[in-house]
């Protein structure tokens, strides 16, 4: 019996468990060049992110490994937005990631069009340095308003609402520190009246620390209690609901507020009286914070599943992406998303080969879909009766088969 060497063996063995495998032209992967965002840490402006970030952002939040938030002091360190800059807005993904650790590790809160969860990552996979600050509570905290500081809230205030007089009451402001990723609801009851006001609270928002107010605003006439909101951001203000006739309200009772606040916990901040017709009706202003939404690894897989398919885009264009030029300022010719499926087909049957072509007249093509892309250098040799469509990326060359060909020159701009 002949002697079969042990090299010889184990390419018998490999050939028959299938571990070969076909080389292929496709390889869509995070691709920073295509992607925009911005960083915010906490008491320094927004920058962009760079290309090593955004690749970052993606990797991490691969929908895997979630965890549940925990119930802790942590530091925050960065909160990261990453968008598409060349697919249709329509379709335009956004990938969210705030990082944050403690003693014991780090932590990314993951936001995608479809998930909110958090995930238990390696320090080392978010190029950030930490932050040596103390660490901040998981539940909502109040914190105390000196004069000073209101006196130069009231001022700011002057300054950003100059289309109506308004007067504060005489009630203390009160400052709310939050937690991330929580909503604070605010509630306006009248007997049996109520109105609701909305507000998450998360890093890239600048809305950690907010400072309401309760103030009248008077314009052309018109007499209407109002509640301000000042926040590193900006200000705004939330009109409350008069009661008909009910004049100019007085404020008849203010509430303290505990140091930490627990969630689902309404809290009332202030009373008001409006005297209608002889009988007193009440007015109360109060608080609310709604836990943090995040979702275990069930919830995560089943609104994968039942998400929409991501879409693909095909782009034929002639300059190449440079990272600062938006794709659709380029001389770009942009594919039905029912072609850049096909094109995406036509692109994984290709086969490798050891030439190219001639450069086309977009000589460029790049497929987008969701937060991967790829790009590929697109070369032709023209025979007689056909033309032949070759494929280069990363140095490769791979060619379309005959029907691919005539299918893909009848979509390309040329």
């Amino acid at each position: 019996m002949p002697r079969i060497s042990l090299a010889a063996s184990l390419l018998f063995v490999l050939v028959l468990s299938g571990c070969t495998q076909e080389e292929t032209a496709l390889d869509l992967n995070v691709r920073p060049l295509l992607f925009d965002g911005y960083r915010l840490e906490i008491g320094k402006t927004l920058t962009q992110m760079d290309e090593a970030e955004h690749t970052a952002v993606h990797t991490i939040c691969d929908e895997t490994d979630v965890t549940s938030l925990p119930d802790r002091p942590f530091v925050f360190d960065a909160s990261y937005r990453s968008f598409t800059r060349f697919s249709p807005e329509t379709i335009s993904p956004l990938t969210g990631l705030t990082v944050f650790h403690d003693d014991e590790a780090t932590y990314a809160y993951c936001e995608t069009g479809h998930s909110r969860y958090v995930k238990q990552i390696d320090p080392e996979l978010m190029p950030i340095a930490y932050r040596e600050a103390d660490p901040e509570p998981l539940r909502p905290r109040v914190a105390r308003v000196s004069a000073d500081t209101q006196q130069a809230l009231l001022e700011q205030l002057e300054d950003d609402t100059p289309y109506f007089e308004f007067k504060p009451f005489n009630a203390p402001f009160v400052a709310l520190q939050a937690p991330l990723f929580t909503t604070l609801s605010i509630e306006v009851n009248t007997q049996d009246a109520s109105m609701t006001f909305s507000r998450p609270y998360e890093p890239s928002l600048s809305l950690q620390h907010v400072t309401l107010s309760l103030h009248i605003v008077e314009m052309n006439g018109f007499v209407q209690p109002a509640l301000f909101e000042s926040s590193e951001a900006n200000t705004s203000q939330w009109l409350l609901d008069p009661v008909p006739d009910g004049g100019v309200p007085t404020l008849s009772d203010t509430y303290l507020l505990p140091e930490t606040l627990e969630f689902g916990k309404t809290y009332p901040l202030w009373q008001l009286s409006y005297d209608v017709e002889g009988e007193i009706v009440e007015q109360t202003v109060s608080l609310r914070y709604e836990p943090p939404v995040t979702m275990t690894q069930t919830e995560v897989n089943a609104a994968t599943m039942t998400a929409d398919e991501e879409v693909t885009i095909g782009y034929f264009h002639k300059t190449p992406l440079s990272g600062k030029t938006e794709l659709h300022a380029l001389d770009a010719v942009q594919t039905l998303t029912t072609d850049g499926a096909m094109l995406k087909q036509m692109v994984a049957r290709a086969e490798p080969i050891k030439r190219s072509g001639e450069p086309a007249d977009y000589p460029l093509f790049t497929l987008i879909e969701g937060v991967t892309s790829q790009t590929f250098e697109v070369t032709l040799h023209k025979r007689s009766k056909k033309t032949d469509v070759f494929l280069t990326t990363e140095g490769k060359h791979y060619k379309l088969n005959s029907e691919d060909s005539a299918s893909w020159l009848s979509l390309a701009p040329y």
